[in-house]
């Protein structure tokens, strides 16, 4: 029987982007608040690596498998998941599995995760145009 949620550890970056400031530069409003912004050395899976540190290490080890979600993988040529399984320190025995290519793929893996006991790591970083809403108001965690 599937245990459910167990635990959550949100991860943001330690860099923000004012949005007035991004206001200011283009020329038009930008708004109010912050946007988190990935360092230069920070991918999609380093950061998922850091969310999943904050959580209980009992709880981790405890994980039937591991489920990566996101949609701009660190690597394309090689799977971002055993990555993320080395990282932690997984037992050899468990499964790490990746999926990505759309935003609905965090559903389905929070759905995988929970069916199998297993640990479900969402990451992602928010690109766009420049000078575009996705730009502006998009953040990395």
């Amino acid at each position: 029987m599937p245990g459910g949620l167990l635990d959550i550890s949100p991860y943001l970056p330690a860099h923000y982007l004012e949005l007035s400031e991004v206001g200011a530069t283009l020329g038009r409003g930008g708004g109010r608040g912050v946007r988190s912004v990935a360092a230069f050395d920070e991918d999609t899976t380093t950061m998922g690596v850091a969310a999943a540190l904050g959580l209980d290490p009992e709880a981790r080890a405890a994980a039937d498998a591991v489920w990566f979600a996101t949609t701009r993988p660190a690597y394309t040529d090689k799977t971002n998941a055993t990555a993320l399984h080395a990282a932690l320190g997984l037992a050899p025995t468990v499964p790490a599995y990746d999926a990505g290519a759309s935003v609905h793929s965090a559903a389905g893996v929070l759905r995988a995760a929970n069916a199998t006991d297993g640990l479900a790591v969402l990451s992602d970083m928010w690109l766009g145009l420049p000078g575009s809403d996705d730009e502006r108001t998009g953040g990395d965690a």
